[in-house]
C-alpha cells in the first residue's frame, strides 16, 4: 500500500512537513508514503508554493497588523513575474501575543506594503494567499499601503493603521501604477460572506481577540463597507467566494483590485502534481490541528477530498481512494464522514490535556498512532 500524506500544519505546533514526517513514520518504509507540503492560502502558503515553483525568497521591512517594524519574506516565481504572498507573513495572528489581540486595532498594511514591494520589484502577477490573519480591517489598511484613500463626511482620511470610520467613498486616482498592469489572484482557505451571519467578523473576530459587542460593531461596520466596495466595483462583493477570507481582505482585493478568487489547497495540490501520483497510490491522509464544520469550507482537508473526489470521476468512476482525515481534536464527525471522507480520527487521546497535546513530540507521537491505526485496518 502506498499513501499521499497531504496534511495541513497543526497551527501553534506542528508545519505541514512536520506533521507529514510525523504521519509517514507509521509505515514500514518512507518509500511507502509521497508527502505534499500543503496550505491553504494562510501560514506557510507562501513559502510551500514558492518551493513548489522552484522560486527564491526576499525579505522586507513593513508592518505588523499593529504597525511595528516587522521582517516578512514573499515568494518570487516564473523568474520574478509572479510574487506569492500569504497575509500570514506581515499581517498574522501569529504575529501577536494573546493580550495583543484586538481586531479592531489590527491591520493589513503590512500585507499591502508586502505587494508594493513585489509591485516595485517588477512583479506581473500576484498570488496572494488568504488566511491566518489577525485583522478584520476589510482590507482597508492593505489599500491604504497601494495608494487608495478612503473618504469620509469630512474628507478623505489621513493614511495610517486603522480606518474603522464613516466611510462613504473610495479614491483610487494616487494607487501604485504598476497594479494596472499585474494580476491579482487571491488564494482563500475557509469561504464565508463579508458579513452577515456566518460571516468574516462573526465566525472569526473572537479568536482575533473580539468580545460579543466589538462582533457586533465590526459587523456593522462591514456592512457599511460592502456597501461601499461593491458601489466603487459594481459588483456584489459579500457573497463573492472568498470575500470574507482574511477578515474581509478578500472582498477588498476582488472589488478594489479586479482580483480572481480560487481555493488555495486546490490550487496547490495542482501544481504539486497530485493528479499523476493518485496513479500510483490508494490511501490519501489528510488533516489539522482541529477538524469540524469549518473544515468543509475550503479547508485543506476538503480541497483534498475535493481534489480526489474529481480525479476518481474523471478516470470513470471506476475507482475510489481512500482519503482519511486526522485531527488533533475531532467535532462534528458524522458531518464529516458524509462528506466523503472514509475515515475521520482523532489524535489526541481521550482525557488528554490541550497544553500536553501541543507539545511537538507528543503530537507527533500521536499522529503517528492515529495513522498506524489507519493503515493497520487497510491492510487486513
Amino acid at each position: 500500500m502506498k499513501a499521499i500524506l497531504a496534511i495541513d500544519s497543526f497551527k501553534g505546533c506542528l508545519s505541514s512537513p512536520e506533521a507529514e514526517e510525523a504521519a509517514s513514520s507509521a509505515f514500514p518504509s518512507h518509500e511507502d508514503t509521497v508527502m505534499i507540503p500543503v496550505s491553504d492560502g494562510g501560514e506557510g502558503f507562501s513559502a510551500i508554493m514558492t518551493a513548489l515553483l522552484g522560486g527564491s525568497t526576499r525579505t522586507v521591512l513593513c508592518q505588523d497588523p499593529l504597525g511595528r517594524p516587522v521582517e516578512a519574506s514573499y515568494g518570487l516565481a516564473h523568474g520574478g513575474r509572479t510574487a506569492i504572498i500569504e497575509t500570514a507573513a506581515a499581517s498574522g495572528l501569529c504575529l501577536l501575543r494573546e493580550e495583543e489581540r484586538n481586531p479592531l486595532a489590527a491591520s493589513t498594511f503590512g500585507t499591502g506594503q508586502l505587494i508594493a514591494d513585489a509591485l516595485d520589484e517588477g512583479a506581473e502577477e500576484i498570488w496572494l494567499g488568504l488566511g491566518g490573519s489577525a485583522t478584520c480591517d476589510g482590507g482597508t489598511g492593505l489599500l491604504q499601503a497601494l495608494g487608495y484613500r478612503f473618504m469620509t463626511p469630512g474628507g478623505i482620511l489621513p493614511d495610517g493603521r486603522t480606518v474603522m470610520g464613516n466611510i462613504i467613498g473610495i479614491d483610487s486616482t494616487h494607487r501604485h501604477k504598476q497594479l494596472s498592469h499585474c494580476k491579482i489572484t487571491g488564494f482563500y482557505d475557509v469561504s464565508v460572506p463579508f458579513y452577515g451571519a456566518g460571516g468574516t467578523a462573526r465566525m472569526f473576530a473572537p479568536q482575533k481577540g473580539a468580545g460579543a459587542a466589538m462582533v457586533e460593531a465590526l459587523d456593522a461596520w462591514m456592512s457599511q463597507l460592502c456597501e461601499v466596495y461593491s458601489e466603487f466595483s459594481g459588483r456584489d462583493i459579500r457573497t463573492v467566494p472568498g470575500s470574507g477570507a482574511a477578515g474581509g481582505t478578500g472582498g477588498a482585493i476582488r472589488s478594489c483590485m479586479g482580483a480572481s478568487m480560487t481555493p488555495g489547497a486546490f490550487q496547490l495540490l495542482d501544481e504539486a502534481g497530485m493528479g499523476p501520483l493518485l496513479d500510483t497510490c490508494t490511501l490519501v491522509i489528510t488533516g489539522e490541528g482541529h477538524a469540524d464544520l469549518q473544515t468543509l469550507r475550503g479547508k485543506v482537508p476538503a480541497g483534498v477530498l475535493e481534489y480526489v473526489r474529481k480525479y476518481d470521476s474523471e478516470c470513470g468512476g471506476s475507482r475510489h481512494t481512500q482519503v482519511a482525515l486526522v485531527a488533533g481534536q475531532v467535532s462534528d464527525r458524522d458531518a464529516l464522514l458524509r462528506a466523503g471522507f472514509d475515515y475521520v480520527v482523532e489524535a489526541t487521546p481521550e482525557g488528554m490535556p490541550i497544553s500536553l497535546a501541543m507539545d511537538p513530540a507528543t503530537a507527533r507521537e500521536n499522529i503517528k498512532k492515529a495513522v498506524g491505526i489507519i493503515a493497520h485496518g487497510l491492510d487486513r
